[in-house]
């Protein structure tokens, strides 16, 4: 086996902070499998480390996913790349080499303070700020923008914490707000187009990623409040409105398939008497795993 092969790719990512679709993700997806195998089985990176290699695993698996592979084929993939390296001992010369190379290249990954990651429609804005005091988005998509108000959803930090939230500027804020993602209990993956079309579901755009209602579940916004400045796209001349989910529609978030959406549903009171009126936003899931794994990454080395 050419072990530099098999950790090439993995180098490659780690170094460049590149998208998967930079590299083969094929065969990205592979090695990264490898790296987290061989290197967890002889306990040879550090926590840190192994994320490192994790996320960039995770972006190749998105990009598979949407380039068509099935979750049945990646995990086939998966399990050859794991007993490819079973046979490697532990203390080989050249395969420790390569664990150094990672390492280093671990070192320039974490010296980053943001990368994008880019999905079928949208994109995610990452951000490593210094400042842990003052809540900050570390994963950040744009849902709807005009010339005086922008919407935007995703992950923040204060103090470590993570919180995912939707931050509405200049505009009335909804009464309240309901996030709606797919159930794996009740839809075990996303639908593909066939059964779109059977369903009648949007096949277009990224409303055309989102869950049929009848397989949802649902995450009402648990806080409302004045907006921090730190959130804010100006610090002067803006105004906003958080809203806040509870830890469990994060993870529940954090662990949807990259190929799909969830739908964000906003109501605002029109008076007595009368229906509330509603806007329904979509947020594009992509590879928001990776990219939180990235933004979260350097926090508990500020802290120390």
């Amino acid at each position: 086996m050419n072990r530099r092969t098999l950790f090439a790719s993995v180098l490659f990512f780690l170094a460049n902070g590149g998208a998967a679709s930079a590299i083969d993700a094929h065969a990205g997806f592979s090695k990264r499998s490898a790296v987290l195998e061989f290197a967890q089985s002889c306990d040879l990176l550090e926590n840190s480390q192994l994320l490192a290699v994790r996320s960039g695993k995770l972006q190749a698996k998105g990009a598979l996913l949407r380039a068509g592979f099935s979750s049945g084929e990646l995990r086939e993939m998966e399990r050859i790349a794991k007993l490819s390296v079973a046979v490697i001992d532990c203390a080989n010369p050249e395969a420790l080499a390569e664990i150094d190379l990672v390492k280093a290249s671990h070192d320039s990954w974490l010296t980053l303070n943001n990368l994008p990651y880019p999905a079928t429609h949208r994109s995610w804005k990452t951000s490593r700020n210094l400042d842990l005091l003052k809540r900050r988005w570390r994963a950040v998509q744009v849902l709807d923008s005009t010339e005086n108000s922008l919407v935007q959803f995703g992950a923040s930090s204060l103090q470590g914490r993570p919180s995912l939230d939707l931050l509405i500027e200049n505009q009335s804020p909804p009464r309240s707000v309901l996030l709606r993602m797919r159930d794996p209990d009740r839809l075990e993956n996303p639908p593909n187009p066939f059964l779109r079309k059977l369903l009648k579901l949007p096949i277009e755009g990224v409303a055309g990623l989102a869950p049929p209602a009848t397989a949802t579940q649902s995450f009402f916004a648990a806080n409302r409040v004045v907006a921090e400045t730190s959130l804010l796209s100006a610090e002067t001349g803006v105004r906003g409105t958080r809203f806040g989910f509870a830890t469990d529609a994060l993870e529940a978030f954090s662990q949807l398939d990259p190929r799909e959406a969830v739908i964000l549903d906003m109501y605002w009171s029109a008076g007595l008497g009368k229906p509330d009126r509603h806007k329904r936003l979509y947020v594009e899931v992509g590879d928001f795993l990776a990219a939180r794994i990235f933004a979260e990454a350097k926090d508990q080395v500020i802290e120390q």
